[in-house]
């Protein structure tokens, strides 16, 4: 998705997980596991749809996490897994293949979704 946006994805060691250079790159760095470089790297991008420049707002940040949450879970793969696995964090990330904090983030998001539609299937 990055590339296709006309972004050069690079490398680093030490540093940050991850930083967005503007006008055009998003480094990672080497050695993290697949859930935290795919995390990363969602919400670097999300930096860039929403045109953040460097020295990120909390607000900002927030942001590029909400941004990243959302394309990285589907809703119907997180009901199935939460229908398989129970309602544990740390499992459903797993499945999932993303971290427990944007999995947290994702929840905050669509919590009242999720309750309303119980709602709706129980009838209530």
């Amino acid at each position: 998705m990055a590339v296709t946006h006309g972004l050069y994805v690079d490398w680093h060691r030490g540093g940050p997980k991850a930083a967005w250079l503007p006008p055009d790159t998003i480094t990672l760095q080497y050695g993290m596991g697949d859930a935290d470089t795919l995390c990363a790297l969602a919400h670097e991008f999300g930096h860039f749809v929403h045109g953040d420049h460097c020295g990120h707002s909390p607000r900002a940040e927030a942001r590029a996490d909400r941004y990243a949450a959302d394309i990285l879970i589907d809703p119907n793969a997180y009901e199935l897994t939460e229908r398989t696995y129970g309602p544990h964090p740390t499992r459903i990330a797993a499945e999932l293949g993303v971290t427990t904090h944007i999995l947290a983030i994702w929840r905050e998001l669509h919590d009242k979704d999720r309750h309303a539609d119980l709602k709706l299937r129980l009838g209530l």
